[in-house]
């Protein structure tokens, strides 16, 4: 009886954790598709966040480190489309050796920047740069991802 009761369980087990792994193989497949792209502008000091978070369908803006009150709304398309367009003229391989214009950070002048890019599972990240003044590659994109919460 014990070894019946122990085959049972066994099979219970097994089973149990083969369907929750194909269900969560599924949700991410779906995270996945749904957002492609996803672009993050932080910029940082000892008194100073800002985090910007854009994808095709949402605008994603926090304003403290605890990321407590994030500010989210729906994007434009037309607005998501200028950001592709602006991304496209950037080759993403060299983003991350792009030298900063300016080295104001570097003695709190100004607030550290980076830009990270998502794309289909791919992470690429700038080096830092001082913020509001991307390398001149990343200055267009880097302007209009600023604009959105104003606009």
């Amino acid at each position: 009886m014990k070894l019946l009761t122990t085959y049972f369980a066994l099979i219970v087990l097994i089973t149990t954790c083969n369907s929750t792994k194909s269900v969560n193989s599924k949700n991410t497949a779906i995270n996945f598709e749904q957002y492609q792209t996803t672009l993050i502008y932080n910029a940082f000091t000892r008194g100073f966040f800002q985090e910007l978070i854009i994808t095709e369908t949402n605008f994603t803006a926090y304003k403290d480190y605890e990321k407590l009150n994030p500010i989210s709304k729906d994007l434009d398309p037309k607005k998501w489309e200028a950001c592709l367009e602006l991304l496209d003229q950037i080759d993403l391989k060299s983003l991350p050796n792009l030298e900063s214009p300016t080295n104001r950070r570097q003695f709190d002048g100004a607030a550290f920047a980076q830009l990270t890019v998502i794309q289909k599972g791919d992470t690429i990240q700038s080096s830092s740069f001082d913020h509001k003044h991307p390398p001149l590659k990343l200055k267009p994109l880097v302007e209009y991802i600023l604009s959105i919460p104003e606009n």
